[in-house]
């Protein structure tokens, strides 16, 4: 299969997820970083298997130490993005996770030593206009104040944006199951950092009984995310990070449609503020992010 098809999997796929994330945090766990450090120590299980499997193959200390790195990243950069989700609206959230190939494309002219041209900056500037845009709280002649969702999204954007340029870099010189299976078991490691927090345990212990009646939920929901980032990471090994990231900007408009529909059909699971002025600001941001994205990349 093209690599573009596995690239559009992943908006796909965690569009679903973003939502299930959103429902969870408000109606069962309010602390869901408990939640993701057992799934990043499953997701560590994932990736020793997957060693076994493919032999372990020896990529050397420094790319395995990159790998592990990235791994832990993965599960670290969930911190800031389920913050924002706490705050805002999905719709609101996510179209800030193009700050990813924002960040991805100034990091890959640091470390690969490319310049950016006037197009590509110009690019970048509209890209940064809509994700503050999007996120503004408060839109008048003399007040505009971002949210604080986009201050956590911009922590969890560059994060998640090193996973893949760490994970393109090593991942050339490598395989794709060798490459995935070290950056799983530093996710568990990240897990076990995780776990190293008194609260982290102790929110796990309280939430117990509605982390039991959820269940299924979560584990169908882990196992949506696990397959967007296998997905992903299946398509940075055969291109190049900007080329999947400007795929995944389809995102936005994927969550902006869900959240109307949930929204209208579903508002006691979702609900999401679909104002004619809101979805218009929405709209223009989404409309922006697909400009800036074309002159950067075409």
């Amino acid at each position: 299969m093209p690599w573009y098809l596995f690239a559009a999997a992943t908006p796909t796929l965690y569009s679903f997820t973003n939502y299930v994330d959103k429902f969870l945090i408000e109606k069962k766990i309010k602390d869901p970083i408990a939640i993701t450090a057992l799934a990043s120590i499953a997701a560590g299980f994932i990736g020793i298997f997957i060693g076994i499997i493919t032999g372990f193959n020896n990529i050397g200390f420094s790319q395995t130490a990159i790998l592990i790195f990235a791994g832990i990243l993965l599960t670290f950069y969930l911190i800031p993005y389920f913050e924002a989700i706490k705050n805002d609206d999905v719709s609101t959230v996510i179209p800030l996770f193009q700050f990813i190939p924002v960040f991805t494309l100034i990091m890959s002219a640091v470390i690969l030593k490319e310049t950016l041209t006037a197009r590509q900056i110009v690019g970048l500037l509209l890209v940064v206009f809509a994700g503050i845009f999007v996120s503004a709280e408060k839109i008048e002649a003399k007040i505009f104040k971002p949210r604080k969702s986009l201050y956590y999204m911009l922590v969890a954007s560059f994060m998640y944006g090193l996973v893949g340029i760490l994970f393109r870099f090593v991942v050339k010189e490598s395989d794709y199951w060798t490459t995935l299976s070290y950056e799983y078991i530093g996710s568990g490691i990240g897990g076990i950092l995780l776990f190293l927090s008194r609260k982290v345990r102790t929110n796990l212990a309280m939430q117990s009984k509605e982390i039991k009646t959820s269940a299924g939920i979560i584990t169908v929901n882990n196992g949506l995310t696990i397959s967007a980032q296998m997905s992903e990471a299946y398509a940075l090994s055969l291109a190049p990070v900007p080329l999947v990231n400007i795929i995944g900007s389809i995102q936005p408009v994927i969550n902006l449609i869900e959240g109307i529909i949930l929204t209208k059909k579903f508002p006691h699971l979702i609900s999401e503020n679909i104002s004619r002025p809101i979805l218009i600001q929405k709209s223009i941001s989404i409309l922006f992010i697909f400009i800036g994205m074309y002159l950067v990349y075409f």
